[in-house]
């Protein structure tokens, strides 16, 4: 291809990635307002345009109103050209939702797995079953992308699992890889914690540009949004915080000697650790309180005090060493807790914020999420909108070509 071709090509794809961009966040509008606002002579604008109205790029709206001269004709992005789809695994849920190009939700399956004998096989096999349903009735052409949330903590340069403390299996494991084998789609893959951190600013706290973001379940986690971006490190563990060796009582040789893959921090003030601690006491004291999840000790915590004092007294502390090291380290606007921990409550969250100013030398907030799972699913339909965008805006020939090889 010759310099000049070559040039015209991609003048021509640069374009149309500005069109797109500028009616998908600005749109509807005409024609003459495109060229306006890009800076491109109308004739081109008119070219590109009646090319991706052609191919139902972009589609052709009703003419502006009004009585003078030739009335103008509106061209909209075409939200419904393809979908993508999000899917994020926990070792309690997996949630696979069907977006628009807008991030608008089409269609939300859960399939849960408290209770279960699970291991990652069988997450997996339910997870592709429906999957499998869901593209059948839409049509692989149709769907553009696969935005994956991983069960646990994963090495970005090899895609491979590297810590699964509850479910060993997923150790070793590809997701990206065998979603791509299994559906021939673009996959996108991050850890389900940092897509809730994504989640919590883009729905929450899109005015901060500095969060450290805990959640604390069986396991805890952490995601950090630095400057406006999630931020992952060399190898994807930045604020795997669950590995601190941070306790109220610090045990050198336990660290040392512990399992790797549980961090020495989570399992000083986890949910499990809590409901381990409660379990005991009640046993040693002969209680006849009902233990079936976490919901049952957040409620105990909340109307017995000697429950609610013991777990004060074990818990918060610790939590609080965690939450100062971080807080010290990283300078945050905000500190956004999720997780079952959550259920516990306002009177908890402000005694773990007194021992947190007890040990930072100035103020920082801490809060408790207001989306609780939902985080999840909205981190993995905004970082699949972001990909989206970055391949629509600068390779849009390939992006849109995709139906075409698939039909």
């Amino acid at each position: 291809m010759s310099d000049r071709k070559y040039n015209q090509k991609y003048l021509k794809s640069r374009n149309q990635g500005l069109i797109l961009k500028l009616l998908k966040n600005d749109g509807p509008m005409s024609r003459a307002s495109i060229s306006k606002k890009i800076g491109i002579v109308r004739s081109t604008v008119s070219e590109i345009c009646n090319d991706m109205v052609a191919n139902n790029i972009i589609l052709e709206g009703k003419k502006v109103e009004g009585n003078l001269g030739k009335r103008p004709t509106l061209l909209y992005f075409n939200k419904d050209y393809y979908c993508f789809i999000s899917i994020i695994i926990t070792i309690e849920e997996a949630n696979i939702v069907v977006c628009n190009l807008l991030g608008d939700i089409l269609r939300e399956e859960t399939i849960s797995y408290l209770g279960e004998e699970i291991n990652a096989k069988k997450m997996m096999e339910s997870v592709f079953k429906k999957t499998d349903k869901i593209i059948s009735k839409i049509g692989i052409e149709k769907i553009c992308l696969i935005s994956l949330g991983s069960p646990e903590t994963f090495d970005i340069r090899t895609g491979k699992i590297k810590w699964a403390p509850y479910i060993s299996d997923w150790v070793g494991m590809d997701l990206r890889e065998l979603f791509y084998e299994r559906y021939k789609v673009d996959v996108i893959l991050k850890d389900h914690v940092k897509l809730e951190t994504i989640g919590e600013q883009w729905k929450s706290f899109s005015n901060f540009s500095n969060i450290i973001y805990m959640v604390i379940t069986y396991g805890i986690g952490s995601g950090l949004i630095i400057d406006g971006q999630i931020r992952e490190g060399k190898s994807g563990y930045l604020g795997e915080i669950a590995f601190l060796p941070v306790a109220e009582k610090f045990d050198y040789n336990e660290l040392l000697s512990g399992n790797k893959n549980l961090g020495y921090f989570e399992s000083k003030c986890d949910i499990r650790k809590i409901t381990e601690i409660v379990k005991e006491y009640i046993n040693i004291n002969n209680l006849k309180y009902d233990i079936d999840s976490f919901s049952d000790i957040a409620s105990l915590y909340n109307s017995k005090t000697e429950i609610k004092d013991l777990i004060n007294e074990n818990i918060i502390k610790t939590l609080a060493l965690g939450i100062a090291s971080l807080i010290i380290t990283l300078d945050p606007e905000l500190v956004v807790i999720n997780g079952e921990i959550v259920e516990l409550g306002e009177e908890f969250l402000s005694l773990l914020k007194e021992e947190v100013e007890k040990i930072i030398p100035y103020k920082s907030d801490v809060v408790f999420s207001s989306l609780r799972n939902r985080s999840k699913v909205y981190g993995a339909i905004k970082n699949g909108l972001d990909y989206i965008d970055f391949i629509i805006f600068r390779e849009p020939q390939s992006f849109y070509s995709f139906k075409l090889e698939h039909s």
